[in-house]
């Protein structure tokens, strides 16, 4: 139910986790993920990981080693001129170990685990990605990587940037898609959607009827700045997006409504039109070009009428103790309140109060179920007051919606929700969410 969002693709859901929304308690440090390898990001982790002896003296490069102009060294190891040598964009599967020049201390390795990790070159720090590109599947080598180059950013919080030293061993490269050679632009014989955002189109469809902006898409789609950086694809995780047109960012949503089933398309489109406003993490700023494709089409349903009051809620309404205005819009056959410990099956609509729909089951004809307890804090308080069979129009204010939540719709939020069943919990007594 609660949909994730990667890069630019922005994916609204109602049901966000309430964890989300409280300060996070002290956890143990995660694992370094795929994309903060070769990032520096190892370095803060905890609990330190087992101590892996260098291949070479680290204080000392080899007098053999190769040094580029950005500063970065290298020494092969084991050479296969051969082999496949990876483009900025790839993803190469490595098994990698890390160390501070500065002690010699392993900051990560996963040489315990058995098997390579995944890294996509365009999303890592740039002497990492360098580095990268002048070694060849089947290639072993050490890179000392100045922190100029070698950090995302400022580096990980608490820590000094420093000289990163790693062992990697290239085992795989999986090719990402081909970056187009008008990415920076469009050109002149682009034709252009009723906004005026350009695209061409690189395949024709297979099937009739264009998508609408109600029906669930599967689509694949991959993303560049103007310089041919891919920052976003469904294509390289091999795993489609499946939302609708209406829960896109403008130009999005109008690209994907003039297309039909099996049908491919480049488009181009500023970044701040992409954001809609919002900062996207990981989106680079300027012109961004798309190529996005439609698999398959499966007809939704038309959403509710926005309701004449969703500005706000009219004089009469009833309020809960926490601030939640409600209007009764059809009554059940009364009984029970669902309990906060309670899990609920419903159907609902949301929208901002200038009237614009940003998330529905009843367009995806699938009701939704989620525990109260790992909902915000509005549908907590208001869905307690239904009984099977209401139906109820809900003002929320933003202190108990997604207030600050990046990517999420801001201010009050007016959601129409029917309560179809009540389920208990399993272990009533089990402590509530984390």
């Amino acid at each position: 139910m609660f949909t994730c969002m990667r890069g630019s693709v922005v994916l609204f859901s109602v049901l966000v986790l309430a964890s989300c929304q409280k300060a996070e308690e002290k956890k143990p440090a995660p694992e370094l993920t795929p994309k903060q390898a070769g990032s520096g990001a190892g370095i803060s982790q905890r609990p330190k990981p087992d101590q892996v002896a260098p291949p070479v003296d680290l204080k000392n490069p080899p007098t053999d080693a190769v040094k580029t102009a950005s500063g970065l060294i290298y020494k092969k190891l084991v050479a296969n001129d051969a082999g496949t040598a990876p483009k900025r964009n790839d993803t190469v599967m490595i098994n990698y170990t890390g160390w501070k020049q500065s002690t010699g201390e392993t900051f990560f390795s996963n040489k315990t685990r058995g098997q390579p990790m995944p890294l996509n070159l365009a999303t890592t720090a740039p002497g990492f990605t360098e580095a990268m590109q002048l070694l060849h599947k089947g290639e072993r080598a050490v890179l000392w990587v100045p922190p100029s180059i070698g950090y995302k950013g400022q580096g990980p919080q608490g820590t000094t940037p420093e000289t990163l030293c790693y062992e990697v061993e290239v085992v795989e490269v999986v090719p990402a898609p081909e970056v187009p050679a008008d990415v920076a632009k469009p050109p002149d014989t682009a034709e252009s959607t009723k906004s005026g955002y350009k695209y061409v189109v690189i395949r024709p469809g297979t099937g009739k009827d264009k998508a609408k902006p109600y029906d669930n898409l599967t689509f694949n789609y991959t993303a560049w700045d103007a310089d041919g950086r891919m920052f976003d694809s469904t294509e390289t995780r091999k795993r489609p997006a499946k939302v609708a047109p209406y829960r896109q960012p403008g130009p999005f949503a109008e690209v994907l409504t003039s297309m039909t089933a099996g049908e491919r398309v480049r488009f181009w489109a500023p970044s701040e039109k992409m954001n809609e406003g919002k900062t996207t993490p990981g989106m680079p700023k300027g012109q961004l070009c798309y190529e996005v494709e439609i698999v398959q089409i499966e007809k939704g349903s038309e959403p509710p009428v926005t309701p004449p009051d969703v500005a706000k809620p009219p004089e009469g309404v009833k309020k809960t103790a926490k601030g939640v205005f409600y209007k009764v819009l059809k009554s059940g056959k009364g009984g029970p309140h669902p309990k906060a410990t309670d899990t609920v099956r419903v159907h609902y609509t949301g929208w901002t109060t200038d009237g614009k729909l940003f998330d529905s089951s009843v367009v995806r004809n699938e009701p939704a179920e989620f525990s109260l307890q790992a909902v915000i804090a509005g549908w907590t308080d208001g869905i307690t007051v239904m009984s099977v069979g209401d139906k109820v129009r809900f003002w929320i204010p933003e202190e108990l919606a997604y207030k600050g939540q990046q990517g999420r719709p801001q201010g009050m939020l007016v959601f129409d929700v029917e309560l179809l069943e009540i389920k208990a919990p399993a272990h009533p007594d089990a402590p509530p969410h984390p």
